[in-house]
């Protein structure tokens, strides 16, 4: 069976297997759950690419359901509506849109059975309703009849990373007002509201967007500039399973096609081809992922090189499908070169998108980046075509069966680097692995242990006192140092570690981040008892 991020059936069925340990995860963290403190972050889950319910505009079901009635993907009708509207320019609207993260995928054909999706991680975190859904191991945790901090964003998961970041922007002014409004009627006061996201998949490319450049458009310069727009709304992001250099199977599904089981509906290659996070979702160019027949690398970001290999909207023999697609258009050729011209956008969006998420990712003082990659199935990384213009894979490593180690941690090392430290355009606060596949990944009880640490128990106060002691400032007092307007403590100046500064403070040299933060600690507890202050 193909594979296409995530992996929704692969780990989807209990698997036998010798019995292992696991945690009581209800007496570990209820007490820590049900509090309802003004400093506790609520949560956002974004799910990743399929991992988003779809609906027409008579609320029937594209997408999340087969059978019964929902729309069937291989119909005319279904073809139409799953696929995106095609144009030279711009991206069209269409009737389509994300009725929340799927829970379960439902199958009614002629029997009723569910494939579990994210049932298990929501109600791991307590998202509404999903508490009291089927029972889980999962499901362990009581986060109190009062719980309101945990939300889940649903996205058109076939537009764009950068049109989804610009709505997940959308949906946080709206979940910010809510919190605000319910902890002024709890509480009498609301206090500053971060969130915390919680993203599988290429919804970490979602939310790293958004970190980085808020509800900014995507751009086609060549320099887009990193302002930290969303990062100034959220604390944490837990990344889970991300391709942030991409991943070899999109490649087969957008050359060929994808069905997601043998006895369901397949979407044909032309219909795959028109969604724009597919092309985002590509290996990196670095990669050098694809090779020919005699070893060469492949452009990936040509339309000469589709065209040459009849991938997609480029394959004359999906013209038959473009009849469903475009109807308007009356001949084969007019056919083609629409389709042509849209791939020729879809792959300048991507290419731009790469570049945007290329640069440096060193988040701001107070955001933290959490790394949870699977490196326990062997993941393809690199692909060759066959005799008949195909993909397929060649090259095997650590990963989770869609998403490779090094694709989830970005990492840049070159062969001859492989036993330095690691090397990755995004600065970790922390890196984690799990032995479980992609999707399986989000029910893993190690997973939610740790996640459920991370948010609810790790400490906080060292990381607050030295962004207090240690923050910019701009006011000196006679003898030169640094005072804080709100406590009237001295300060150490704070100078940023990508700055090459060398400053002395008595006998402390401050040279790197870690030795500014620790003379930062020292000189508050060496001046505690300083006269001015109060």
């Amino acid at each position: 069976m193909k594979r296409l991020l995530p992996l929704f059936l692969c780990g989807l069925l209990p698997s036998c297997g010798p019995t292992h340990n696991s945690p009581n995860l209800g007496g570990i963290y209820n007490a820590a759950a049900q509090q309802e403190h003004l400093d506790r972050n609520p949560i956002i889950v974004i799910p990743g690419i399929l991992g988003s319910r779809l609906i027409d505009d008579q609320g029937r079901v594209i997408w999340g359901q087969f059978g019964g009635d929902a729309v069937d993907p291989s119909s005319a009708e279904g073809r139409h509506l799953l696929a995106l509207p095609m144009s030279e320019s711009g991206w069209p609207r269409d009737n389509v849109k994300a009725d929340g993260a799927l829970e379960q995928l439902q199958v009614s054909l002629g029997w009723d059975f569910q494939f579990s999706a994210y049932a298990g991680m929501l109600r791991a975190f307590g998202i509404g309703g999903y508490l009291d859904s089927a029972k889980s191991d999962l499901s362990t945790v009581n986060y109190g009849p009062g719980h309101y901090t945990c939300f889940q964003f649903g996205y058109d998961w076939r537009r764009s990373c950068a049109e989804n970041a610009a709505a997940l922007g959308r949906f946080i002014e709206e979940k910010r007002r809510y919190v605000q409004q319910e902890r002024i009627k709890r509480h009498g006061r609301s206090g500053e509201v971060k969130f915390d996201i919680i993203a599988h998949s290429m919804g970490g490319l979602v939310a790293r967007y958004y970190l980085m450049y808020g509800k900014q458009p995507l751009s086609n310069e060549a320099n887009m500039a990193v302002t930290w727009a969303g990062a100034q709304h959220v604390e944490k992001l837990i990344m889970v399973g991300t391709p942030n250099d991409g991943s070899i199977y999109p490649i087969q599904q957008l050359s060929s096609g994808y069905r997601l089981a043998p006895f369901l509906p397949k979407m044909d290659a032309a219909v795959v081809a028109t969604m724009p996070s597919l092309y985002e979702l590509l290996p990196h160019k670095k990669t050098q992922a694809v090779i020919d027949r005699d070893s060469r690398p492949i452009p990936l970001d040509t339309t000469a090189a589709w065209e040459s290999l009849h991938w997609g909207l480029a394959d004359p023999s999906q013209d038959v499908v473009l009849q469903k697609l475009l109807p308007e258009l009356s001949s084969a050729n007019e056919r083609r070169a629409m389709a042509l011209a849209h791939l020729s956008k879809l792959l300048r969006n991507a290419k731009a998108f790469h570049r945007a998420m290329d640069a440096p990712c060193h988040p701001p003082r107070g955001v933290e980046i959490h790394a949870f990659a699977g490196d326990a199935v062997a993941t393809g990384s690199r692909a060759q075509l066959n005799a008949k213009g195909k993909p397929y894979i060649i090259d095997l490593i650590p990963g989770d069966g869609s998403v490779t180690r090094r694709s989830m941690l970005m990492d840049r090392r070159k062969a001859a680097e492989a036993g330095e430290r690691l090397k990755s355009p995004i600065r970790w606060t922390d890196t984690r692995f799990i032995f479980s596949d992609h999707i399986g990944m989000t029910r893993d009880l190690a997973f939610v242990d740790n996640v459920l640490h991370i948010l609810l128990e790790r400490p906080w106060e060292k990381f607050a006192e030295r962004t207090k002691w240690c923050a910019p400032f701009s006011h000196k007092n006679q003898q030169g140092l640094f005072w804080d307007e709100l406590s009237l403590r001295p300060r150490v100046p704070y100078y940023h570690a990508r700055r090459n500064v060398r400053e002395t403070h008595g006998s402390v040299s401050l040279t790197t981040r870690d030795d500014r933060d620790s003379a930062c600690t020292k000189y508050k507890f060496r001046n505690a008892n300083a006269s001015a202050i109060s």
